[in-house]
């Protein structure tokens, strides 16, 4: 841990102790997620807790799974521990990004957006729309309706 880490760390106040060391920052494992989003996870000499996620700006970038080690926060007069992420290996981001949803996806920005949906149609809006290719450009449909 760096020195300005132990440093904040040690400026918090203890809640819970390991060893006969006052902790604020703990390990846990997670054992199960509850309909609500809280976690369970098993904390040393505390047991099984209800614990809340630390939403960062970047919703459903960390896909959670049971027996995840978590850094979980306790600080005094806070009802709830909070878990500030998982602890595992940085892996740092990939040539290739792909994104999930169950029944539709969009991206907007504006008055523009593109729509995805689980059935397999595709929608585009905006002001004006350009297509540029550089090498061929195809169209490939069962049926092409212009205006």
């Amino acid at each position: 841990m760096s020195a300005r880490i132990a440093a904040l760390v040690s400026s918090l106040p203890a809640v819970a102790t390991v060893d006969g060391h006052p902790e604020t920052l703990l390990t846990g494992r997670l054992e199960r997620i509850e309909p609500d989003g809280s976690l369970i996870v098993e904390l040393p000499v505390l047991g099984l807790q209800n614990v809340a996620w630390l939403e960062t700006g970047a919703p459903g970038n960390i896909k959670l799974a049971l027996g995840d080690e978590l850094l979980i926060a306790r600080l005094p007069g806070a009802s709830l521990a909070v878990a500030l992420g998982r602890i595992g290996r940085y892996a740092p981001p990939s040539e290739h990004l792909t994104i999930e949803a169950q029944g539709s996806l969009s991206l907007k920005c504006g008055a523009s957006s593109v729509d995805l949906r689980a059935d397999g149609k595709v929608m585009i809006r905006g002001e004006d729309v350009l297509v540029r290719a550089k090498g061929t450009q195809r169209i490939r449909a069962g049926t092409v309706a212009i205006n």
